[in-house]
């Protein structure tokens, strides 16, 4: 999600005039700042952004379903035994999977290669705002319940006749006057009610119809407004797509922002695990084609922990198998060297002109005891830097992720 009149202009380090909106994603959950020369390219590549988060979060929905599937099949009591260790089997999968995503993105980058140019930014993203439906409509008075009328027949309304009044014959009308009046009046009180109620459902009825015209009119400004916006979104779209080919030769020419939007839109596009932030902000010197990178890495509690999940045939029960601390922190510790020495990989198997002669990485981190403080910065975990000769000679197939970072004279710096 972004709202686009959170759109501010700022000068980076290097000097250069760029527009950002922060962008975020409560599902994943991820955020960051995107930014551009123009706020009209900002809201392209939000919407990109936006477009790539989707699909993450429809991936990771539908490995939860498949993980919660087993998990609840594994507590069924008439699972055998073949079933259940083919669960444990499963879970085992996904656990080593997200491992192995998680603390090998270095390897699975060069499994997969690095491919990324600027035909994707005429990816046509659709408006990213739902249509406006008609919200809840006022409901209608219901219809007036009308007292029985009464009738001259009814027993309330007979004279109350003795045994002499049948030789009586005015003391006989009397009563049967009387009793006619009593009907009478209760006549006309029932037609006070009746006119009563009807007076008041129309006045609830022409109340109804205000009010369901006030919430036409609404819904119909609300979707007129959507209208209006959708179309802005749209042609902003493709005027941004006509400045594809003028970025690409900004891009070859090395013009600090096309380069900006290439290696930042590159980035955002190539796939992280969901437990790393991924969130970064560039920086390009012009002068020395030095691309810095300041990246937000994951901390230790967000990464997994599952190695492999066991069915004891003994006590009938599944047992997860976590890794220990140490190990964890081993494998930490070597995220730590591989995730800037993958991003050097990215970024120049990609520059295609010859933009980066050195890329400048900072790894920072959010403490985890300082998580709940406003305001709080993150503090800088990682430096190294690697200029495209150390690019040109390293062997990131056969070589060693740790002697490369040390060669590259990389630096752990301590959070104290």
């Amino acid at each position: 999600m972004y709202d686009k009149s959170s759109i501010t202009a700022y000068i980076t380090a290097f000097g250069h005039k760029r527009y950002r909106m922060p962008v975020y994603c409560s599902e994943l959950p991820r955020h960051r700042s995107i930014s551009s020369d123009t706020p009209e390219f900002v809201i392209h590549k939000a919407a990109l952004q936006e477009k790539i988060w989707k699909a993450k979060w429809e991936e990771r929905k539908a490995i939860k379903h498949k993980k919660l599937g087993l998990e609840m099949n594994a507590k069924r009591l008439d699972l055998k035994l073949r079933h259940k260790l083919k669960i444990a089997d499963e879970r085992t999968a996904f656990a080593q999977q997200e491992l192995h995503t998680a603390y090998h993105g270095l390897v699975q980058r060069l499994e997969e290669g690095a491919t990324f140019d600027w035909d994707y930014f005429k990816t046509c993203s659709e408006y990213p705002v739902v249509k406006p439906v008609s919200g809840s409509a006022p409901v209608p008075p219901p219809q007036p319940a009308f007292p029985r009328e009464p009738q001259p027949t009814d027993p309330a309304f007979q004279p109350k006749r003795e045994v002499m009044d049948s030789l009586m014959r005015k003391k006989r009308e009397a009563k049967e006057r009387e009793a006619f009046a009593r009907f009478e009046a209760y006549h006309r009180h029932w037609q006070q009610m009746c006119g009563q109620i009807k007076h008041n459902y129309e006045q609830q009825w022409l109340q109804y119809q205000k009010s369901l015209k006030a919430a036409q009119a609404k819904h119909e400004e609300t979707v007129r407004k959507w209208q209006q916006d959708k179309e802005a979104f749209l042609r902003q779209r493709e005027a941004c797509i006509a400045l594809i080919k003028e970025k690409t030769a900004a891009f070859h020419e090395r013009e600090a922002n096309a380069v900006l939007d290439f290696f930042d839109m590159a980035l955002a596009q190539f796939s992280y695990p969901t437990c790393f932030p991924h969130s970064y902000e560039m920086d390009y010197d012009e002068t020395n084609r030095l691309l810095v990178v300041d990246y937000l890495m994951p901390t230790l509690r967000a990464l997994p922990r599952l190695v492999k999940v066991d069915y004891n045939e003994d006590d009938e029960l599944f047992h997860e198998v976590l890794l220990s601390e140490n190990e964890q922190s081993m494998l930490y510790a070597r995220l730590l060297q591989e995730l800037p020495l993958r991003i050097f990989y990215e970024l120049y198997s990609i520059d295609t002109a010859d933009a980066l002669n050195a890329i400048s990485f900072r790894g920072h981190i959010f403490l985890e005891n300082n998580k709940k403080q406003q305001n709080t910065l993150p503090k800088q975990i990682v430096e190294v830097n690697m200029d495209r000769s150390a690019f040109a000679t390293t062997d990131f197939f056969h070589g060693d992720s740790a002697m490369i970072f040390e060669e590259l004279g990389g630096a752990i710096l301590p959070l104290t």
